[in-house]
């Protein structure tokens, strides 16, 4: 138990030491950020399924070299 209300004790101590603005400020920010941060995801995410049919479309559509009939067996 002693270790416990010494935690308690060293949070209380840091707490009463935080600033209210900066606190707010970073209550605010982070949403912001959050969203900033899935949003580049997203994008990413999309290029990269965007990219992979194009990929997929050219090479079903590359010109494929002709058999000779001898080729077959």
């Amino acid at each position: 138990m002693a270790t416990l209300n010494s935690a308690v004790a060293r949070i209380d101590a840091e707490a009463r030491q935080l600033d209210p603005a900066k606190v707010l400020l970073t209550i605010l920010i982070a949403p912001l950020f959050l969203t900033g941060w899935l949003a580049g995801k997203a994008w990413l995410v999309l290029a990269w399924i965007w990219t992979a049919v194009l990929v997929g479309w050219r090479e079903a559509r590359a010109p494929r070299p002709l058999k000779a009939a001898d080729d077959e067996q």
